[in-house]
């Protein structure tokens, strides 16, 4: 009679702490502390990380050229701007350094210079620009040359190098300007000595609204057409010195209205 009673009791022991499980398991209590780590986590973690990242941003200044590459020729200046940006609320100087190489990287040694301020001074996240002027003299080569300006940017935030590619055309143009017309004192100025080396091409441009017939003299010829192609509006004669030697020297000018308005052109 004791074993049968004891049945009923254990069946009903074991059904209670079975349905104190499975409503501890289920339970909301669960639920709630899985939604606090997902969302606090999400969104603490993203906006927090990203924030925080993004306005951290360790101070410095980044350099830029307006051109990286230049087509020019002898006789020019051509005038390259280098810009600096403050980052990250940078402020002060950057010192920089512009330097002239060939295509090998050697040191340039005919006569082209550049010059420009050696510094900016830099506000919070402000830019500062400089003009580097690049000066070809008119016998710097007889051969077209591939020249590199390079401007080194230095300062407490670091170190950057920018550069520019100068190709300069063996060419040295004499234009006639724009309202000389037959006005032999408005005509360029006699006795100009212009140095070249030899297989220079020396270009007379008329940009007049005239023709201007080009005489040589010496060693340079002129032209033989009447009216000339080359003296016409727009036109252009070419002279060229391959072949000559140092010290040839020959005078060349207008012939149409101006006798004795000539430069001289020497081989150097």
């Amino acid at each position: 009679m004791l074993r049968n009673m004891r049945t009923p009791i254990l069946a009903a022991l074991l059904g209670l702490s079975l349905t104190g499980c499975l409503i501890g398991d289920s339970g909301t209590p669960g639920t709630g502390a899985g939604d606090d780590d997902g969302s606090n986590g999400g969104s603490n973690g993203g906006s927090n990380g990203g924030s925080n990242g993004g306005s951290n941003s360790a101070p410095g200044a980044t350099a830029s050229v307006d051109r990286a590459t230049v087509a020019t020729e002898l006789g020019k200046t051509e005038v390259i701007t280098v810009s600096v940006k403050s980052t990250g609320s940078f402020t002060g100087d950057v010192t920089l350094t512009p330097t002239l190489t060939d295509a090998a990287g050697a040191a340039l040694a005919n006569g082209i210079t550049v010059t420009g301020n050696p510094k900016v001074t830099l506000t919070a996240n402000g830019t500062g620009t400089v003009a580097y002027m690049v000066t070809i003299p008119t016998d710097a080569t007889g051969t077209d040359l591939a020249a590199t300006l390079k401007v080194h940017a230095s300062s407490s935030a670091g170190e950057q190098d920018v550069s520019s590619t100068v190709n300069v055309a063996a060419i040295l143009t004499l234009t006639y300007d724009a309202g000389l017309g037959n006005d032999q004192a408005k005509h360029p100025s006699a006795g100009v000595d212009i140095k070249v080396k030899a297989g220079t091409k020396v270009h007379l441009h008329n940009a007049d609204t005239v023709s201007h017939i080009t005489h040589g003299d010496g060693a340079w010829p002129h032209e033989n057409q009447n009216p000339a192609v080359g003296g016409l509006p727009n036109g252009t004669y070419e002279i060229l010195t391959a072949g000559k030697t140092v010290g040839t020297t020959g005078t060349v000018g207008c012939h149409s209205h101006a006798s004795a308005s000539y430069h001289k052109v020497t081989i150097d």
